[in-house]
C-alpha cells in the first residue's frame, strides 16, 4: 500500500515536470519564432560566413539585398556579389575578421542589376569555434550617393570659385572664428593655419581699411546686409581690387550669430574698366575732332552719342534722347520709309541731303551719309550719321555754275543777236513802209492801197513774239537757283534747251535726232543744276562736230528705278589717254575763249549729288556718248 502510494506521487510530480517542460519547449520554440522573425526581417542583412567567405546562412533582407533566392545563397561564395574594384579589400577584409576576435568593419560596392550602384557597409567578427564570422550589411546606398553628391558639390564649387575668382567666408562675430575657402585664401595670398580675422584685416589696403572694417561692423551688429568694392595691399607691396558681398544669420532673437561672405578678384575688370574708360575719353576726343558733325541714334532712332560739331549744326534737334524726327520729319510722328536713319536701321547705307532755311540766317546745306551699326548677335542695329556742312562748297557750285552758265550765254550771244535783229529788220522795215505812204500820201485811209496794212500787223506780231520766245528761253537758263530739290520731267528740260541752241547758226548744220520716251519718271533734284549738266553735254556734242553732223538725244527708263539720258555725237571723239581726265577741274582740249574746263566737271558733281552716275565712251574719229543714269521718283 506504501509503495503503491510513492508510486502515484512520483507519477504525479513526474507529469508536473513533464508539462512543466511542455510549457518551457512551448516558450521556446514561441521565442524562437519571434527571433527569427526579428532575424529575418530585421532592416539589415545578417550573413554567416566560413573562412572562405562561403555563405553559411542569411536573413530575408540579405536575400533581398543581393537579390538572389535563399536556396541559391547558401553555399556560395560572397566574393562573387562583390564589385571587381572591391575584391582585394574584400578579401583583406575576411582575412582580418579571422585573424582577430574584434569587430572588423569594411565599405564594399557589391554587384547588382538595377542601374543605380549598390553599397553596403559589413561589420564582423569571428565566433567562439573560430570557424565561422557573423556579419552584418546595412545598405549605405544613399548615404554613399549623398556623399558623392556632396563631394561633388564641394568640389564643383572649388572649381567654380577658382575659375571665377570667387571665394566664400564666414565669420563669428562672437568668438571670431572665420572659415574661408581655399579659393578665398588664395585672393587673400594666405596660408591654411593664418585664416584668423586679424591676418584678414591686415591684408586690406591702408586707404580702405576704415570702410571695411565699418561695414563689418555694421554687418554684425545690425544685421545688415552689404556690398563694397576695395584694395588688398600684399607684402611685397602690389595691390588688388575685390568685390565683396556680406550677408548676416539672425536668429529668432534678432541677433547675429555668423556673417556670410563672398569675395571675388575683381582686378582684371577694374583694370578693364581703366583701359575702357581711357579708350572711351581717346574715341570720344578723336569722336569731337572731326570736323563733320557725328550723331549715333539708337534701336529707337533717338539720339544716343553725339559730337561736338552735330549741335552746332542742329542745336535743337541734336540732343541726347531726341528722335530723329525732329529733324527729318517734323510733320510725322513715326519714321518714313524715306527717312535716313529708319533706312540705316534696316541695315540700309543712305546718303541724302538736307536743307534748313532758319530765320535771319544763311541757308544751310548739310551732306548726310547715314550708316547702320550692326548688332553683336545681329539683332537690333543702330545708326551712325555723318553731317557735312557743304554751305559755302554748295554756293561755290552755285557761283561756278553761274558763271558757266555765263560763258554759255557768251557763246551763244551771237547767234541770239542775229535771230533777234532779223525780227526786229522786219518790224523797222514794215514800221518805215507805212510811215513813208503815210507821209507822202494823206488820203491813205482811203486808198485802196491799205489793204496791205494788216499784213504788215500780222509780221510784226509773228516777229514779235518770235523774239519774245527766244529771249524767254534764254531768261529761262541765265535765272539763278536756290539749289532746292523739285519734281523735275529731264523730257521737257532737254527741249528747252534743244530750243535754245536751235538759233545758233553754227549748230545749224548739226542734225539732232530726239527719241525722248513718252511717260518717262519724274526726278527728284534741282531743276537749274540738272539744265546745266544737259546744256554742258550738248553744246560739248555740238562743238566736237566740225561741219554736217548728227546729235542724237535719247532718254528711257531702265528698270524701276533709274532714268537713262543718252547723248552721242558723230564729232572728232576723245582720246584714251585723256579720257581719263576730263572730270578734272580746268581740264579742256577747246580752243582759247571757248570754255574753261568747268563744264563736265561741275556735270559731273551735280549729278552725283543726285544720287546718279555719269559715263562716257568714245573713240578718236568715231564721236563720243556721254550716259547719265538718274534715280527716279517712285509713285
Amino acid at each position: 500500500m506504501k509503495q503503491q502510494h510513492k508510486s502515484s506521487a512520483y507519477q504525479a510530480e513526474l507529469e508536473t515536470k513533464i508539462e512543466e517542460l511542455r510549457r518551457s519547449r512551448e516558450e521556446l520554440e514561441a521565442s524562437r519564432n519571434k527571433y527569427a522573425l526579428l532575424y529575418d526581417f530585421a532592416p539589415v542583412g545578417y550573413f554567416t560566413f566560413d573562412t572562405k567567405g562561403v555563405i553559411q546562412s542569411v536573413n530575408l533582407f540579405g536575400v533581398r539585398l543581393l537579390g538572389v533566392d535563399r536556396d541559391q545563397l547558401v553555399n556560395r561564395r560572397f566574393e562573387q556579389f562583390v564589385a571587381d574594384e572591391d575584391l582585394f579589400l574584400f578579401g583583406k577584409f575576411l582575412q582580418k575578421v579571422f585573424v582577430g576576435y574584434g569587430k572588423e568593419t569594411c565599405r564594399l560596392r557589391l554587384v547588382s542589376d538595377k542601374p543605380q550602384p549598390l553599397y553596403v557597409r559589413i561589420e564582423a567578427m569571428v565566433t567562439a569555434s573560430g570557424e565561422e564570422c557573423l556579419a552584418v550589411l546595412v545598405d549605405i546606398t544613399e548615404k554613399k550617393m549623398a556623399e558623392r553628391a556632396l563631394s561633388e558639390s564641394e568640389y564643383n564649387l572649388t572649381k567654380a570659385q577658382s575659375m571665377t575668382h570667387v571665394g566664400s567666408w564666414s565669420l563669428d562675430p562672437i568668438s571670431g572664428e572665420i572659415k574661408a575657402s581655399d579659393e578665398l585664401l588664395r585672393i587673400m595670398r594666405l596660408g591654411r593655419d593664418e585664416a584668423t580675422r586679424e591676418a584678414f584685416a591686415g591684408v586690406v589696403h591702408p586707404d580702405d581699411h576704415d570702410a571695411v572694417m565699418e561695414q563689418l561692423r555694421m554687418g554684425a551688429e545690425c544685421g545688415k546686409s552689404y556690398e563694397i568694392e576695395h584694395r588688398l595691399q600684399f607684402r611685397d607691396g602690389s595691390s588688388r581690387w575685390v568685390y565683396t558681398i556680406v550677408e548676416p544669420q539672425v536668429n529668432f532673437a534678432g541677433r547675429v550669430v555668423k556673417l556670410y561672405g563672398t569675395t571675388q578678384d575683381i582686378t582684371e575688370r577694374k583694370q578693364a574698366e581703366v583701359d575702357l574708360s581711357n579708350k572711351t575719353n581717346e574715341l570720344q576726343a578723336i569722336f569731337d575732332s572731326i570736323s563733320d558733325g557725328i550723331t549715333v541714334y539708337d534701336q529707337e532712332g533717338r539720339v544716343q552719342h553725339h559730337n561736338l560739331i552735330g549741335p552746332q549744326l542742329y542745336p535743337k534737334e541734336i540732343k541726347p534722347g531726341n528722335s530723329c524726327r525732329e529733324l527729318f520729319h517734323p510733320e510725322s510722328t513715326t519714321m518714313p520709309d524715306d527717312c535716313p536713319v529708319e533706312k540705316a536701321l534696316q541695315g540700309e547705307r543712305v546718303e541724302t541731303s538736307h536743307v534748313s532755311v532758319r530765320d535771319g540766317q544763311r541757308t544751310q546745306y548739310v551732306e548726310i551719309t547715314a550708316t547702320p551699326i550692326r548688332d553683336a548677335l545681329g539683332e537690333r542695329n543702330r545708326a551712325l550719321v555723318f553731317f557735312r556742312d557743304v554751305s559755302r562748297k554748295r554756293l561755290q557750285e552755285m557761283h561756278l555754275i553761274q558763271t558757266e552758265k555765263m560763258s554759255s550765254i557768251g557763246v551763244l550771244a551771237t547767234g541770239i543777236a542775229h535771230e533777234i535783229n532779223n525780227p526786229l529788220t522786219s518790224v523797222a522795215g514794215c514800221a518805215e513802209a507805212l510811215l513813208r505812204r503815210f507821209r507822202d500820201e494823206p488820203a491813205l485811209k482811203d486808198d485802196c492801197r491799205l489793204d496791205v496794212f494788216p499784213h504788215y500787223l500780222e509780221v510784226i506780231v509773228r516777229e514779235s513774239y518770235r523774239c519774245k520766245g527766244i529771249i524767254d528761253h534764254l531768261l529761262s537758263f541765265g535765272r539763278k537757283t536756290d539749289g532746292s530739290f523739285t519734281l523735275v520731267d529731264m523730257n521737257v528740260i532737254l527741249l528747252e534747251i534743244l530750243e535754245l541752241l536751235r538759233h545758233q547758226s553754227a549748230y545749224r548744220q548739226v542734225e539732232v535726232v530726239k527719241e525722248l520716251q513718252e511717260g518717262l519718271p519724274r526726278i527728284m533734284g534741282d531743276p537749274s543744276g540738272l539744265r546745266q549738266v544737259c546744256m554742258n553735254l550738248l553744246v560739248n556734242a555740238h562743238q566736237a562736230i566740225t561741219g554736217a553732223g548728227r546729235v542724237t538725244l535719247k532718254t528711257e527708263r531702265q528698270g524701276d528705278s533709274l532714268v537713262v539720258i543718252r547723248i552721242r555725237d558723230t564729232g572728232c571723239g576723245i582720246g584714251q589717254e585723256i579720257i581719263d581726265r576730263i572730270w578734272d577741274p580746268f581740264f579742256t582740249t577747246k580752243e582759247v575763249g571757248k570754255g574753261v574746263g568747268l563744264g563736265l566737271a561741275l556735270s559731273y558733281d551735280i549729278v552725283k549729288r543726285h544720287g546718279g552716275e555719269i559715263e562716257v565712251e568714245s573713240r578718236p574719229g568715231e564721236g563720243t556718248l556721254f550716259t547719265v543714269l538718274l534715280p527716279a521718283r517712285l509713285a
